[in-house]
């Protein structure tokens, strides 16, 4: 499908119920789930008949932990299918643009989904990876990033890592604006816990953000340097032996030219 195609789709879908889809997503979840526990009981029972009653309840546990994980990945399946295409550029914050309906639509279906996996990476570190990228999320091997705000909108390389508490967030909200822009991380780039790196910006390989930074929208960090502070700027770079230096107070002025 061309970008013609796409535009025409998008121009001509109704303004999504978002409160009534997302019940319409748990609820369909939760009753595709339940008949996954209804024939793990009836083959438990197939195989020992006689278990005794109080076996039963207190197998209740691994029933729970089955119906929930059977119920997150179907919800997680729903989720994509229901995800709508977006176009970066500035939209107007009105259910008349269809951008706007889109990201609202998006928005609320990706914190459903989070908020039944749980928040990572304290919630499942090792699914974060596949539940982003089921969302949209480009993610290189070893890929991984605290809180990914817009999956559809991310590209991040092999071995690049954000940490807890960073936010990699592709939309801002400008006055009545919404600001869609891809964010894109290269190889091997490490994100320091607490960070926030909006919309538009670029992460050559191998840079070093430190934490608690702000990387603003469309800053070009090139390869091999470190930024830190709020806003970031560069304040160092590393070595091709992966040894960081970091620039002297004389230095600091000629750091973007580095």
């Amino acid at each position: 499908m061309n970008n013609e195609s796409v535009r025409k789709e998008m121009k001509d879908a109704k303004p999504p119920n978002v409160p009534a889809v997302l019940a319409g997503v748990v609820v369909g979840s939760a009753l595709a789930a339940f008949p996954v526990v209804v024939l793990l009981c009836y083959l438990l029972y197939m195989v020992f008949p006689r278990l005794p009653i109080f076996l039963w309840i207190a197998l209740s546990p691994f029933f729970y932990v089955v119906a929930k994980w059977s119920f997150n990945i179907i919800l997680l399946r729903v989720v994509k299918v229901l995800v709508k295409p977006m176009e970066e550029g500035d939209h107007k914050m009105d259910f008349s643009d269809v951008n706007f309906r889109n990201w609202i639509l998006n928005t609320s279906l990706f914190t459903l989904v989070i908020s039944f996996w749980g928040m990572f990476p304290l919630g499942q570190a090792g699914l974060a990876r596949y539940v982003m990228k089921t969302l949209g999320a480009k993610l290189g091997e070893g890929a991984a990033a605290s809180l990914i705000t817009d999956p559809p909108l991310l590209e991040m390389g092999d071995g690049s890592y954000a940490g807890w508490g960073a936010i990699i967030a592709s939309h801002t909200m400008e006055g009545n604006r919404l600001c869609l822009r891809r964010t894109r991380i290269g190889r091997n780039v490490t994100i320091g816990g607490y960070t926030i790196v909006f919309p538009g910006a670029e992460i050559g390989d191998g840079a070093l953000i430190g934490a608690m930074s702000l990387v603003t929208k469309d800053t070009k960090i090139p390869p091999r340097t470190v930024w830190a502070g709020v806003p970031a700027k560069q304040i160092g770079v590393i070595d091709e032996e992966g040894n960081i230096m970091i620039f002297k107070d004389e230095d600091k002025g000629k750091a973007l030219s580095v």
